[in-house]
C-alpha cells in the first residue's frame, strides 16, 4: 500500500505512467479495442436469441482463439440452413447429425461428436430450466 507521503513524494511520476498508458491506449498501442463477442449478429440485448448466442457458443471455447469462435457463431448464425442451432427448441427436436453438419461447417464445433453433445445437453439444459 502507498503511504500518503510516498503518494505525494511520487505523484509526478504516477502521473506520467499514467498518461503514457493513456495515451499508447488512444494509439491502439495496447490491444483489446474490439472484444472477440463484438464479432455479433447485433440482436436486441434482452431477446431470447441474444442470450442463446451469447452463452452457447461459450460451452466450446476451450483452448481456442476467442476472436476465431466468435466469427464462427457469427457465420452459422447468419447462415439461414445452420442458425437453428441457437434456436434450443430447435435443436432438441433436430437429428444430431444436423446439429453436428450445422457445428462444424464453420468451425463452432472443432470436436464433431464431443462438442455436439455439449451444444445439445446445454440446450436441453436451458429448455428445462427456462421452460421454453
Amino acid at each position: 500500500m502507498i503511504s500518503e507521503l510516498n503518494f505525494e513524494k511520487n505523484k509526478d511520476e504516477i502521473l506520467e505512467k499514467v498518461n503514457k498508458l493513456v495515451n499508447m491506449y488512444k494509439k491502439g498501442l495496447l490491444g483489446g479495442e474490439v472484444m472477440p463477442e463484438d464479432s455479433n449478429p447485433g440482436l436486441e440485448k434482452d431477446c431470447l436469441e441474444n442470450y442463446n448466442y451469447f452463452t452457447l457458443p461459450m460451452a466450446l471455447n476451450y483452448q481456442r482463439n476467442s476472436y476465431k469462435l466468435w466469427e464462427s457463431a457469427k457465420s452459422t448464425y447468419e447462415d439461414n440452413e445452420t442458425n437453428f442451432v441457437f434456436d434450443t427448441k430447435k435443436v432438441v427436436s433436430s437429428k444430431m447429425e444436423d446439429i453436428q453438419n450445422a457445428l462444424i461447417k464453420y468451425k463452432v464445433a472443432l470436436q464433431k461428436n464431443k462438442q455436439t453433445e455439449i451444444w445439445i445437453k446445454l440446450s436441453n439444459t436451458i429448455n428445462e430450466l427456462f421452460q421454453r
